[in-house]
């Protein structure tokens, strides 16, 4: 079969995350760079949004239907607990991530800076100053949950660390997310042990995007 192919634009979380997934799978693969909501996007995803993978004649869309696959179809070690409860933790807290804190640093404060729809594209601060206190809790949530072993769940670096490093990553752009990793020293500390790992440094969006 031909190489992976995965789909959308290097500054998108959700697409690193895949690649990550890739990259700790051991699985080759190509990007192919499209923007979101672009006429190219939706012939993969109904919405135009990314990720997308290709694998020969096989195409899937959302970025947890790609890591399944990319963790089932492809030998190497495994992204996500083979044990049913470690499983669901694992889901648990890939979940919260994909959502919530998504939500928090990515659509609501990232977007507050660099895409403001304010007239004079200025950062919003009502957003911004609305949604610190939430990534705050978040930040501290994420902290006491790495506090054991270093890993969101498991002793070992999984899939829901490939969800959570790419928004904290994009965090730290901002006063508002520095300042809120701080606050959550278990957090900062397992960023800073992971962000030389080679899925996440060799995934970072070009400079300047």
């Amino acid at each position: 079969m031909s190489k992976l192919q995965i789909i959308g634009t290097p500054i998108s979380n959700f697409v690193r995350t895949a690649r990550m997934a890739a990259r700790e799978k051991g699985v080759e693969y190509e990007l192919i760079e499209i923007m979101p909501r672009t006429e190219q996007a939706r012939e993969f995803h109904p919405g135009g949004m990314v990720p997308a993978m290709k694998h020969g004649d096989r195409q899937l869309f959302e970025s947890r239907a790609i890591t399944r696959y990319i963790d089932e179809a492809f030998d190497g070690p495994p992204l996500m607990p083979r044990d049913p409860w470690a499983a669901a933790q694992a889901e648990q807290w890939l979940a919260y991530v994909a959502t919530s804190v998504d939500k928090a640093v990515i659509r609501e404060l990232i977007y507050a800076y660099f895409f403001s729809t304010k007239p004079d594209k200025s950062p919003d601060r009502e957003i911004i100053d609305r949604v610190s206190k939430r990534i705050e809790r978040q930040f501290q949530s994420l902290g006491k949950a790495v506090e054991k072993t270093g890993f969101l769940t498991g002793d070992s670096f999984g899939l829901a660390d490939m969800y959570a490093m790419p928004i904290l990553g994009q965090s730290r752009v901002t006063p508002e997310g520095k300042a809120a990793m701080e606050k959550a020293p278990s957090l900062l500390a397992y960023y800073e042990k992971h962000k030389s790992r080679p899925s996440f440094a060799n995934t970072a969006p070009p400079k300047g995007k």
